[in-house]
């Protein structure tokens, strides 16, 4: 019987003739990304173009046929799919995102200033998100079972099951028409910065990390409960390590990497949030142009709108990849 020896990397000898070549971890992450990203302007695309011809829908009942004509003409409407998308990309390449249906100029003169308070609004969220549900979560799997626990979980089941709407809906009820705390109408975020109008920020950042903030919890809470039954943690217990630096040390190091990529996927997730919630409370930011321009069939600021929001998912996941690969040993050296 032969037996197989290690080389001196510690690892199996590569077969005769078999190429040891890989492609670097960063190229194949950029080679992912830009068909990812091809991908989703195609399905976007096709999806806009096959909801018909938006002339009439924008012109009128009243529109003449030479209107419709002319309109169609000036936007190229009349030009094959195929040819359209590619001169679409083509502009999204060099940094045009075309002439907006509505308003008649440049789609990012229409879509900037709604970028500033979303991307706030987004980041206010999930830093709630982080804030609330890692000492939560971490709290309940070391203390499983206790009461702590037992509240914890029932909270976050209350909480997840209800729409985003809805908690909305009750948040604006309480804070902003029974107390009377905080502003139910969001308009005020376009009249000034961030520090003469955070309070218009505040519901709906609430309202968008309770959408996620029960998922992380339970996620926090069930690796935490695993780390907490391994050897190394019990044998930390037996040196007369304290709770707090037991599960600052020792429990959260290791259960954070899948909560790390929970909490990467999510941030881009939010932004459906920021639909909801930015219609909901009126807050002006992209969240509600989007759905405005859906409405008003205004196809060129949707698919901007689209293409920005899976572009930032698609980065964001592949960044939290990243860091979950330097945070894991074995994952790194996999991909090396």
């Amino acid at each position: 019987m032969s037996v197989t020896t290690l080389d001196e990397t510690g690892r199996l000898p590569t077969p005769r003739g078999a190429s040891r070549w890989r492609m670097p971890y960063l190229v194949r992450q950029l080679i992912r990304l830009v068909t990812t990203l091809f991908a989703i302007t195609v399905v976007i695309f096709t999806l806009t173009a096959i909801a018909g011809d938006p002339a009439r829908d924008i012109l009128g009942q009243y529109a003449t046929d030479e209107q419709v004509v002319a309109f169609q003409q000036r936007h190229g409407l009349n030009d094959p799919v195929p040819v359209r998308y590619l001169r679409w990309l083509g502009g999204i390449v060099q940094g045009d995102l075309g002439i907006s249906y509505q308003s008649n100029g440049p789609v990012w003169d229409v879509i900037s200033p709604r970028l500033g308070p979303s991307v706030v609004l987004v980041l206010l969220s999930w830093l709630l998100t982080v804030v609330v549900s890692l000492p939560l979560g971490l709290l309940a799997g070391v203390r499983w079972h206790g009461r702590k626990d037992a509240t914890a979980t029932f909270i976050t089941l209350v909480v997840a099951a209800f729409p985003e709407f809805v908690l909305g809906l009750i948040l604006a009820i309480v804070f902003g028409v029974w107390l009377a705390w905080l502003p139910v109408d969001s308009t005020a975020v376009s009249g000034g910065g961030f520090f003469d109008s955070w309070q218009a920020y505040v519901l709906p950042a609430i309202t968008i990390a309770l959408g996620t903030i029960p998922y992380i919890i339970r996620l926090m809470r069930a690796n935490a409960r695993d780390v907490s039954g391994e050897t190394y943690v019990r044998a930390a217990v037996l040196r007369g390590i304290g709770e707090p630096a037991l599960s600052l040390r020792h429990i959260l190091p290791n259960a954070a990497p899948p909560v790390v990529t929970a909490l990467g996927l999510n941030f881009a997730a939010l932004i459906g949030g920021v639909v909801v919630a930015e219609t909901l409370f009126g807050f002006p930011g992209v969240g509600l142009l989007l759905a405005q321009s859906a409405a008003s069939r205004d196809a060129p600021v949707v698919e901007a709108l689209a293409v920005m929001i899976g572009a930032l998912f698609v980065i964001t996941s592949m960044v939290t990849d990243a860091i979950v690969v330097y945070l894991t040993p074995k994952l790194r050296d996999a991909v090396r």
